[in-house]
């Protein structure tokens, strides 16, 4: 069993729960690779199959908010072919977020499955 003292984005605040998904969604791809708002954005895009579109803004808000709490850093890189950019990488503390938040949506996914059975038991293709 998780421990939720430390907090997962199933157990934040309810209010911000779309928060919380971005959140996830940010730890989740910069978990493997560090990498760029604009790369995340992307990624993020490209992994929800579309489903997610983030704008800048938010993304870059999100961010910020996201080193205040302690789940990522981040260092200025030089670019060869352009501005110098943020790499963002997971803290301890945010890679912890991200396992909690995976175990929850794991145990979510039990559950889910149950449901499904149910409904192709009950109301699946012979159902009249």
């Amino acid at each position: 069993m998780m421990n939720r003292s430390n907090g997962c984005l199933l157990h934040d605040n309810k209010r911000h729960s779309e928060k919380s998904w971005l959140k996830f969604l940010i730890l989740r791809v910069i978990f493997e690779q560090p990498t760029y708002g604009y790369e995340i954005i992307q990624k993020i895009e490209e992994m929800s199959y579309g489903r997610h579109t983030i704008k800048s803004g938010t993304m870059y808000t999100t961010l910020r908010r996201m080193e205040n709490e302690k789940l990522l850093t981040s260092i200025w890189r030089k670019s060869k072919s352009g501005p110098d950019r943020r790499e963002y990488r997971a803290t301890k503390k945010g890679k912890t977020y991200l396992k909690n938040s995976l175990e929850m949506i794991i145990e979510r996914k039990k559950m889910i499955d149950g449901m499904a059975a149910f409904y192709y038991k009950h109301f699946g293709e012979n159902y009249r």
